[in-house]
């Protein structure tokens, strides 16, 4: 979906250089100054060619840095332990909704409530803008044995498959519904384009993933971006867990890439029964939506999409 961004408008200077035809723009003050602002955009210089011509102008792209997320928590003794849990690139900004999200689909926490405190022992100094200390409930039991298994059989090909529909068995994810024909098929199309409104730092860098969370009337109740299409989904996840107004009941998830079976175990755990993507998904993403009942349907673009499972929830008749 890396489509053409906002034209910059003319700077006055030109350069002739050898075979070349060079001319350099630059973006109008209002612009460039709102781009050097915009949280997880960044200006640079770039050359765009075509044929001998080449044009000098100032461009926007997306952020990507890593965040260190520490996990500080109560062992079984109830001694306090602080411990790294993993390090992730990831777009600047909505970090705790980040994290939220993450310990969510990973089962370390079972609702946003268990996180009590996000920093609350630094000081002022001492916060980094790309370390995050989450301080979990002393009810929360962190078993780091079950989670260094889990990701080993994710990231093993061999075995990913049959390891991670089981792992996702044992754990205590939601039921999905099974009410019939409460989401109509006309509106699915239009989620992509309702999305891109949204889309603030792809509008400026044409670099990053985009997701929604939708109703059955077609309205966008929110969404994320992120240089990381996994990331963009845990944002919204976390978003939504931290939400007092809203539930998974009758929400529709959009995606604006592929389906992988991470991204259909992150709508698995969060309850929500339908995911939509603009992208193809992977035979795994399509076994663990059939093995827990989720409508999984991609290719949803220029008016038209395909349903690999749970077309029983879908309204496909002619209004």
């Amino acid at each position: 979906m890396a489509e053409h961004k906002v034209n910059q408008e003319d700077y006055s200077l030109n350069h002739r250089d050898s075979a070349f035809n060079v001319s350099f723009h630059r973006n109008s003050q209002q612009v460039y100054q709102s781009n050097l602002h915009a949280i997880g955009v960044v200006a640079c210089s770039r050359q765009q060619v075509n044929g001998t011509q080449v044009s000098l102008s100032i461009d926007s792209v997306i952020v990507e840095e890593p965040l260190q997320i520490r996990i500080i928590y109560c062992d079984r003794l109830g001694k306090e332990q602080d411990r790294i849990y993993l390090v992730t690139m990831r777009t600047p900004g909505d970090d705790l909704n980040l994290v939220t999200g993450l310990l969510l689909a990973e089962g370390i926490i079972k609702t946003a409530n268990d996180i009590i405190g996000v920093n609350d022992q630094l000081d002022i100094d001492e916060i980094s803008k790309n370390e995050i200390h989450v301080r979990l409930s002393p009810g929360v039991i962190v078993d780091w044995a079950l989670i260094n298994r889990d990701t080993t059989s994710f990231s093993s090909c061999g075995v990913c498959g049959k390891s991670s529909i089981k792992s996702l068995e044992l754990r205590d994810i939601p039921y999905l519904d099974t009410a019939e024909h409460w989401l109509s098929g006309h509106i699915i199309p239009l989620f992509g384009d309702q999305l891109r409104q949204y889309q603030s730092m792809f509008t400026q860098t044409g670099g990053v993933h985009g997701c929604g969370l939708f109703d059955a009337m077609g309205t966008m109740l929110l969404s994320c971006e992120d240089v990381g299409r996994h990331n963009a989904l845990d944002k919204l996840m976390g978003k939504l867990a931290r939400s007092r107004e809203l539930d998974h009941q009758g929400k529709i998830v959009f995606l604006s890439g592929r389906i992988s079976f991470e991204l259909v175990q992150k709508v698995l755990v969060s309850g929500i029964s339908v995911l939509v993507a603009v992208g193809a998904p992977s035979n795994l993403a399509i076994n663990m939506a059939k093995r827990f009942n989720l409508t999984l349907i991609g290719f949803s673009r220029d008016g038209a999409f395909n349903v690999y499972h749970g077309a029983f929830r879908l309204n496909l008749t002619a209004e």
